[in-house]
């Protein structure tokens, strides 16, 4: 969790890029938060420009009536992606804060659109969450589920307290129910949403953009609170609206389909999940390109339910393809990076090759000793393994050897 005055720099800095949006700022702006969300890799820069684009597009294309509302979201949605940014490069706080007073010293002139057309107020804050892997599964990582929302109710300032059911007021208690999610509270944040839903759907009606991002949220937690198929049934039924109310290509249609395909195989059905991935990949680097978090978390989920739906070799195949993406996109000691090596690694074993199993895992674990320590959780996983597929290999060689 960001200390409170990180936490007040990410709030600012994404109002920064609302305002920005609509004023001469916009050319400071723009490349300066593309550059630092960037991370130094060219295409989540060229991604990033595109959701800033994207952004400005839906601030001066909003409607009067729900314009204030569309840049509380949007600011919102921002600052978790700094927040985020924070979180894993401690070190980009110096370079926010010169961002931040380089847009303030440039004049402001806003800028007017006679564009009427309504735009979705919800993105995509990516916050990678690892599920619980399935009971039979013995290694410590398993497919992702997306935690791609934030609140799902824009925030609006107001002098006076809100009615129970103001905008704001659901704002406040969408905030309180994610963030008592991300504090551990799954059950209670389940419970949250599920009250806020049928508000939401009164006071926002059940198409509007933020009452979908409540539902999603309401079937996000409920999976974290342990029921994996109310989750897939829920999801199942929102992402049919998300297609109509918000595009087949949305950020957060492509979201509520990974989620299904996760929470469908946590349910039960790992064919189903596999098939649902292999149909939502190509749309992923068709819309995000093929090196962008979400189409690489896609591929990685692709790998790991064809495994489970019982192709180890086709499984270890996808894993091998994609842990030199992973290495060049996100750096060899990445949590992403390592949970491939680890995945390739089981799946190599599965597939019949004890002694390669071994081997990788021996070269994983002093890796994951120095990442993470000797006795994290997943240094231990890798223990397990590795003292496993030793016991496997040397097993067949004695075999072989009567």
């Amino acid at each position: 969790m960001l200390a409170e005055r990180l936490l007040a720099l990410t709030a600012l800095a994404g109002r920064m890029v609302v305002v920005a949006a609509a004023t001469d700022e916009w050319e400071t702006a723009r490349p300066g938060f593309a550059r630092l969300l960037g991370r130094g890799d060219a295409e989540q820069t060229r991604l990033t420009e595109r959701l800033l684009e994207a952004t400005r597009e839906q601030l001066l294309g909003a409607a009067a009536p729900s314009a204030g509302q569309i840049r509380a979201t949007l600011a919102a949605q921002w600052a978790g992606r700094l927040a985020e940014l924070l979180e894993e490069n401690p070190d980009a706080e110096v370079k926010l804060q010169a961002l931040v007073r380089e847009i303030q010293t440039v004049p402001h002139a806003e800028v007017r659109s006679a564009s009427s057309h309504a735009a979705s107020a919800n993105g995509v804050v990516s916050v990678g969450a690892a599920t619980e892997p399935a009971p039979e599964h013995p290694s410590a990582l398993a497919a992702r589920s997306e935690l791609a929302y934030s609140p799902g109710v824009a925030s609006t300032s107001a002098a006076i307290e809100p009615a129970p059911e103001h905008p704001s007021a659901l704002a406040a208690r969408s905030e309180l129910a994610y963030s008592t999610g991300l504090a551990g509270n799954t059950a209670a944040a389940r419970d949250q949403f599920a009250a806020l839903v049928p508000a939401a759907e009164r006071v926002l009606g059940p198409e509007h953009p933020d009452t979908l991002a409540v539902r999603a949220n309401l079937a996000y937690w409920t999976a974290q609170a342990g029921d994996a198929a109310a989750a897939r049934d829920q999801f199942a039924a929102l992402v049919p609206v998300a297609q109509r109310v918000l595009g087949p290509e949305h950020p957060d249609t492509l979201t509520n389909r990974h989620n299904l395909a996760n929470f469908t195989g946590y349910a039960g059905d790992a064919a189903a999940a596999r098939d649902q991935f292999a149909a939502l990949l190509p749309v992923r680097e068709r819309v995000f390109g093929t090196d962008s978090p979400d189409t690489l978390a896609a591929t990685f989920n692709l790998a790991y339910w064809t495994g489970r739906a019982g192709d180890a070799a086709a499984a270890r195949d996808q894993f091998a393809a994609l842990l030199p993406v992973r290495e060049r996109v996100s750096g060899p000691d990445h949590p992403d990076t390592l949970a491939a090596r680890e995945e390739l690694a089981y799946w190599t074993g599965r597939a019949g090759d004890a002694a390669a199993a071994r081997n990788q895992f021996a070269a994983l674990l002093p890796i994951r000793e120095r990442v993470h320590g000797h006795e994290h959780a997943e240094t231990m996983a890798v223990w397990y393994q590795l003292a496993h597929w030793t016991a496997v290999a040397l097993g067949e060689d004695a075999a072989g050897r009567i």
